[in-house]
């Protein structure tokens, strides 16, 4: 077996130099899906809205700008669990609309 071993050019050219830097890319901001039931989201939203009522913008603090900005973020958080919610009531309200549903008088049953 051979063993190969090179010396570092000691008069290396920036275009040397350059090809040892990492470049690192900044991740995408994507959307993921995520399950969640109705009842974690709507405990999300409880807690965000509690921390949001802790944040109100006051004049007299130095960090006031980052507060708005976490506001309107929370915000944003607050509109897509929302719109999640009421599209998953939409679909279950348009199954419920198309399922015809009826009783037997002598067992009080739901027959579907």
């Amino acid at each position: 077996m051979t063993n190969y071993q090179q010396t570092a050019n000691p008069n290396a050219t920036n275009s040397e130099l350059d090809a040892k830097v990492i470049i690192h890319k900044p991740l995408p901001d994507c959307k993921l899906d995520v399950s969640l039931t109705e009842e974690q989201i709507s405990t999300i939203l409880y807690i965000l809205e509690g921390h949001v009522a802790s944040l109100n913008p006051d004049p007299h603090l130095l960090n006031d700008n980052d507060n708005e900005e976490l506001i309107a973020e929370i915000d944003n958080i607050f509109e897509e669990l929302e719109c999640a919610v009421d599209k998953h009531h939409d679909i279950l309200d348009s199954l419920c609309d198309n399922v015809e549903i009826n009783t037997v008088d002598t067992n009080k049953r739901v027959i579907l």
